[in-house]
């Protein structure tokens, strides 16, 4: 038996799934994207699977509440722009991917793009076909569809958690369930580099939605390790898919957390066990043979290399959430319900290993230290049943201290003490989390729509190359350079690090003889010397494309 919060949960990570792997498809056999086709599937996709899904109440305001309020907050917190918020160049090199698809309605198959796209020709488009995709659907293009799209992961996500640790708990009392799954939600803000970090300051958009497909595929697993079942199995292997398409890292430690768990079921009979296994991982294993044609050698590059990532430290993890994730990791193990937690965080800790290995050589070994990002899930998760066992055990020893009421006098007022305490513990935790938010600005993002209007209008009526940059941030005019004004990215200009930087910019242009055109985001603001020696060619509000009086060169 599922809850309705369960079953509103996997249609829509798996409308989410089907939607592109239905694309991926499409592009396979040479078709152009059919948004409203492709919609059609996924709805049909996700109708199904909550038809098959005997439901009940239990905690559906509490789920609606948490993913609602987490996407609300979101949206704030881009408000009203909804752009990207992260910087860096991840994100101008997202963005070319989502500008190639939403222009051309195809993904990438012409090696001669590689000087535009770089690495982003053979990078997992699943992020980016979800971003193009709900552009089409909503009127929209995909730069604009993506933050959304990245929320309602985020939020999503958000949710499978209360839901995993709800499955995790059924031996704590009734009225404790309830704030001990809500735990574990706020339990995931104190490392809030990783959890909010990764797409509030950085640009890893694709890991992002990658993890609710990957935290998806852990709820199908907890509940098939509660009762087996083909579906749950199958649900997993869509999801996964989803997961392989969008940041393939991801896929391998749910399923092994789904091969050792079914090895621990001695009970239950093994031929089941073994189709079960094979029906979730034998899809995804096709579509990464199918994917890895003709980019083993990239992967391989990429697995080995070093790269600009969050190094991992007690302080960016937060120490008291790995100290309580840590102890309720080591209590889980002995616990059936709730072992899918450890083992979840040993296969994480596994694949890590391995993929330090093949980096060994690397100072900063990039995919190994994005594991990371994975493992704060299943610490949360035990960390919500470590305070469970401590009420346990507080309850159990008020009990045994009792003589005077009746067993269930006892028993009630231990539900109401305990209920109690755990609502204590998540509301003071939630004060702790809500002063650290408060010190956190509303971000600027480092693109925005007249800038965006002024690039595209430059791009159609002067040369790209001969653009230069009047705007305040070097993550700015990378983007404007690379993904508005399409320049090669292995372009001398390009690959030189000056052709960004703000203030060098305003020096080229206070001196004759630099490029003759120029995007500035606030030409009111120029300095003197710049602004009474050009002529306005198109404005868009404080942001203007303008050109050069005295001599200008650009070859």
């Amino acid at each position: 038996m599922f809850s309705r919060a369960e079953a509103v949960a996997a249609s829509i990570v798996s409308f989410m799934a089907v939607a592109i792997l239905a694309a991926y498809a499409f592009d396979a056999i040479g078709l152009t994207l059919h948004p409203f086709a492709i919609l059609a599937i996924a709805a049909l996709a996700a109708g199904t699977i909550a038809a098959r899904m005997r439901t009940t109440t239990e905690n559906w305001s509490a789920f609606g509440a948490t993913v609602a309020g987490m996407l609300a907050w979101l949206i704030w917190l881009a408000w009203p722009h909804l752009l990207p918020l992260g910087r860096g160049t991840d994100l101008t090199h997202h963005l070319l991917l989502v500008d190639y698809i939403d222009r051309t309605g195809r993904l990438v198959h012409d090696r001669a793009l590689a000087p535009y796209l770089g690495e982003m020709i053979d990078y997992t488009p699943g992020a980016h076909l979800l971003a193009v995709l709900a552009g089409r659907w909503t009127g929209r293009d995909g730069l604009h569809a993506l933050y959304p799209v990245v929320a309602l992961s985020v939020a999503l996500k958000t949710g499978f958690v209360f839901l995993i640790a709800l499955r995790c708990l059924p031996d704590a009392p009734p009225r404790t369930r309830l704030p001990l799954a809500t735990l574990a939600v706020v339990l995931l803000f104190l490392p809030r580099a990783y959890f909010l970090g990764s797409f509030v300051h950085d640009s890893y958009l694709a890991q992002v939605v990658g993890e609710l497909f990957a935290v998806a595929m852990w709820w199908a697993v907890v509940c098939w390790d509660q009762r087996e079942s083909a579906g749950l199995a199958a649900f997993a292997a869509v999801v996964g898919c989803g997961a392989f398409l969008t940041w393939p890292i991801w896929t391998a430690p749910p399923l092994l957390t789904l091969l050792t768990l079914s090895a621990l079921h001695r009970d239950r009979s093994t031929p089941s066990r073994r189709g079960h296994v094979a029906i979730a991982a034998v899809p995804i294993a096709v579509l990464a043979a199918v994917y890895a044609i003709g980019r083993v050698g990239t992967a391989t590059v990429m697995a080995g290399t070093s790269g600009a990532v969050l190094q991992l430290s007690l302080a960016n993890l937060n120490g008291i959430f790995v100290t309580v994730g840590a102890i309720g990791t080591v209590m889980a193990a002995r616990d059936a319900p709730a072992r899918s937690a450890p083992v979840l965080l040993a296969a994480i800790v596994l694949q890590t290993a391995a993929l330090r290995f093949v980096a060994r050589t690397a100072s900063a070994p990039y995919l190994a230290l994005k594991m990371v990002y994975l493992t704060i899930y299943p610490l949360a998760v035990a960390g919500s049943y470590a305070m469970a066992v401590a009420l346990r055990s507080a309850e159990a020893s008020r009990s045994s201290l009792s003589r005077n009421a009746t067993p269930s006098q006892d028993g009630a007022r231990g539900f109401s003490r305990a209920a109690a305490a755990a609502w204590i513990v998540v509301a003071v935790l939630f004060v702790i989390v809500a002063r650290g938010l408060a010190t956190m600005h509303r971000p600027t993002p480092v693109i925005s729509d007249p800038l965006l209007a002024a690039g595209r209008w430059a791009r159609e009526h002067v040369s790209p190359h001969c653009v230069d940059y009047l705007v305040g941030n070097d993550d700015t005019a990378y983007w404007l350079h690379l993904a508005v004004l399409g320049n090669p990215r292995t372009a001398p200009r390009s690959l030189a690090t000056g052709t960004f930087e703000p203030q060098k910019a305003l020096e080229r242009w206070i001196l004759p003889g630099g490029l003759p055109y120029a995007i500035a985001a606030d030409v009111d603001t120029l300095p003197r010397d710049i602004r009474t020696n050009v002529d306005i060619l198109a404005r868009f509000g404080q942001t203007a494309v303008v050109k050069r009086r005295d001599a200008a060169e650009c070859r």
